[in-house]
């Protein structure tokens, strides 16, 4: 009888262990798939990148804690560069938590442009990415820089002064959120702007991203660029003023910190390489920024000489009173404007000369 209880408790056991093998299977997805498993749509967005990056067009992956609607709107949490998501499918369920999903996905235009400048890999029955192939490589040709300061200073120069801020109309509406806007029918809005900027960056050897956040007038993207290992943050978009000032284009936001970009926009900090330094500002590069009202004077009345546009940065505006009536009383111009964009220690002045 003993005998008995023993082997019915033995089988009992082994019952229980197996059940309980199962349950933590079902539960517990991550110890068999510890390297496939998403917890956030910003781990997501960054696996979807990398996909996107590789030029897949599906991917599967297992998703943890993640809502029907954190799917649907992933795209949101993509810079949408190398292309985006087109719909997904939910393979089976594991538990209430954890899901096994496939992603279908478009690669852009912009992703075959990249590969064959860089890579040498040809296009194949894609002549929209053509064509755009052929724009990167002569605006690249055209500007001939050799240091990457001049590449991200020429780039951006060409894409405010070559695109205005607007919708392209009827079919080719969507074509004002890419690099085609910009850069071949002269028209973006902010995606477009950053678009084009990071391709022309990419392609010619500069590493970029595209950034993607928020200011007083909604959602935004703009660029972060990398010189001599620090990272500086690009606003083409806000560097081209609606309305549009043609062959003239502002420097404001051309390679600047965290601290500045800070006052006007808004971004996952932790998304992003962070922006710590101004040694390539484009004031400090040009020799246009100042610290003494005596140079920024003398500087201003010279440069009165041949242009009516003046753009510089001064360094201690909160301690000196920057009075621009000199220009009427000692340069002879007949009226004087002047706009700046101040940020703490740093101030950006843009005077324009009537006559």
């Amino acid at each position: 009888m003993k005998e008995k209880k023993v082997r019915t408790f033995i089988l009992l056991g082994i019952a229980i262990a197996l059940l309980l093998g199962i349950a933590a299977e079902r539960l517990f997805p991550a110890q068999i798939h510890r390297n496939n498993l998403i917890s956030s749509t910003e781990e997501l967005g960054v696996k979807i990148t990398e996909e996107l990056k590789d030029g897949n067009e599906a991917f599967s992956v297992y998703v943890n804690g993640l809502t029907e609607n954190d799917l649907v709107t992933i795209n949101h949490k993509l810079d949408g560069f190398f292309g985006h998501v087109t719909s997904y499918t939910v393979l089976r369920k594991l538990n209430s938590e954890v899901s096994q999903v496939r992603f279908e996905l478009e690669v852009s235009n912009n992703y075959y442009v990249y590969q064959k400048i860089v890579n040498g890999k040809e296009i194949e029955n894609n002549m929209d990415a053509e064509i755009l192939a052929i724009k990167v490589e002569q605006v690249i040709n055209e500007c001939q820089a050799e240091s990457d300061y001049e590449k991200v200073k020429q780039f951006h120069d060409y894409i405010v002064t070559h695109t205005e801020y607007a919708f392209l109309e009827g079919e080719d509406e969507l074509l004002s959120y890419t690099a085609e806007g910009a850069l071949l029918r002269g028209k973006a809005v902010c995606n477009g702007y950053a678009e084009a900027m990071e391709l022309l960056l990419l392609c010619s050897g500069v590493e970029a991203y595209m950034a993607v956040g928020s200011t007083d007038e909604g959602e935004h993207a703009w660029n972060i660029v990398q010189l001599d290992d620090r990272w500086y943050h690009v606003d083409t978009t806000w560097d081209d003023p609606v309305p549009d000032m043609g062959e003239d284009a502002l420097h404001v936001y051309l390679n600047v910190n965290d601290d500045i970009m800070r006052k006007t926009h808004s971004w996952n900090q932790n998304a992003y390489p962070e922006c710590d330094s101004m040694e390539y500002n484009y004031y400090e590069q040009e020799d246009k920024a100042f610290d003494s009202f005596n140079n920024f004077k003398s500087y201003i009345l010279d440069e009165m000489k041949t242009t009516n546009q003046i753009e510089v940065m001064v360094t201690d505006s909160e301690s000196i009173q920057y009075d621009c009536g000199f220009v009427i009383k000692e340069g002879g111009a007949q009226s004087v404007s002047w706009q700046s964009y101040e940020d703490g220690e740093y101030m950006v002045m843009l005077i324009t000369v009537g006559e």
